[in-house]
């Protein structure tokens, strides 16, 4: 298992790959180039500039880095669908019609109705893109219920245990999300448009992997953070349906599914949970310290989707472990509940400490932790 996790530093191999490798490297330089940029504006703050200056200069370097994000994620996304669809028909990667068109169809509706809604929020549309994207996500749910009947997805190493810990897992994750955010308020404009660019910019990050596990899971840029920032501003049930929306996206891009409720596990509910990242801003605990709040709320997210992938990997992926075990001759991987905890902990852990790393020295800035309470403000109007 641990001679079979693929690293993006400087891998060449094959076109795809390169691309990774590529867009890894650029998104560091970026990242630095922002860094740079604002620290040089703080620097001339202290020197001559004026408040007012000050200001005007911090706008401009803002909407300069969002439109260079966006172009980046747009690349990024285009790129890796091109280089996805030319393995395909050269036969180096696989597709699996039954899942992947349906899964496509419900996110083409669910991208397609956020724009409706931003464009046109009025009742009636709200209703018809609900009705829609409902239907097309249960058309997923029997294609996939055909599919696992066929016998072509594989066998699950329990049925049973998939289906409780999924209800389980689902069950505290939307109580939590109820219970901690009570505003009533519906997406708005803002809010739409902001849920876009936070999945688009994670989307776009997904692909920029570090390290990829053998049987699916990645460490990756920080792909974790926008989605986070997106629940910290709008709230816990927001979050939630966002993370699932971006779950959908992933099942796109990775798709280890062997089983409904293991999809639901490893897709909907482990990325859903990432929409708690705002909880104990929600809960209005620590109101003084932004810093704390999103620490806090990041390790409850990141345990929540811990925990979901680790049952979908010892009820539906469990059996591997012994193969595992045997290649590596360590005996110990042969429990699927010891497999599944080393399995989650070599991606999971690590992808969730460059993200809280990340999020802390955004929150450093006193720039940003405002930018973030003018939009948590006015999500409460």
């Amino acid at each position: 298992m641990f001679n079979d996790i693929k690293n993006y530093f400087a891998n060449f191999n094959g076109t795809t790959n390169t691309c990774r490798t590529i867009f890894l490297w650029i998104a560091v330089a970026l990242v630095i180039a922002f860094i740079a940029m604002k620290c040089g504006l703080m620097l001339r703050k202290k020197a001559n500039y004026s408040e007012e200056q000050y200001l005007v200069a911090n706008k401009a370097i803002n909407k300069t880095i969002l439109a260079i994000t966006l172009v980046f994620a747009t690349s990024v996304i285009i790129t890796f669908a091109a280089c996805y669809f030319s393995e395909v028909a050269k036969g180096d990667d696989t597709l699996t019609p039954i899942l992947f068109y349906p899964l496509l169809v419900l996110a083409v509706l669910a991208v397609a109705s956020a724009v409706v809604l931003a464009i046109r929020p009025v009742k009636l549309i709200k209703i018809i893109s609900a009705v829609v994207c409902g239907a097309a996500f249960i058309a997923v749910l029997v294609c996939m219920i055909v599919y696992y009947a066929s016998g072509k997805a594989g066998e699950a190493f329990s049925n049973v245990g998939l289906y409780v810990s999924a209800i389980f897992v689902a069950a505290i994750i939307i109580t939590l999300a109820f219970i901690a955010d009570k505003r009533k308020k519906s997406f708005d404009t803002r809010a739409i448009a902001f849920a876009a660019v936070c999945v688009a910019l994670s989307f776009a990050l997904s692909y920029i992997r570090i390290f990829k596990m053998p049987m699916g899971g990645s460490i990756t840029f920080a792909s974790m953070l926008p989605l986070m920032l997106f629940a910290f501003m709008f709230g816990s049930k927001k979050g939630l349906l966002v993370g699932m929306i971006y779950g959908i996206l992933q099942a796109i891009q990775d798709p280890w599914i062997i089983h409904p409720a293991q999809f639901a596990l490893d897709y909907l509910v482990a990325f859903g949970a990432i929409g708690l990242t705002g909880i104990i801003k929600d809960f209005g605990a620590f109101k003084n310290n932004m810093r704390v709040q999103f620490f806090l709320g990041a390790l409850v997210a990141g345990f929540l989707r811990f925990l979901s992938h680790y049952f979908a990997g010892v009820f539906a992926f469990g059996a591997y472990g012994a193969g595992f075990a045997e290649d590596y001759n360590m005996p110990a991987l042969a429990n699927p509940y010891f497999y599944s905890f080393v399995y989650q902990c070599l991606y999971i852990v690590p992808e969730l400490i460059i993200v809280v790393i990340v999020g802390l020295l955004a929150f450093t800035s006193k720039n940003f932790r405002g930018q973030i309470e003018t939009y948590s403000a006015s999500r409460n109007r």
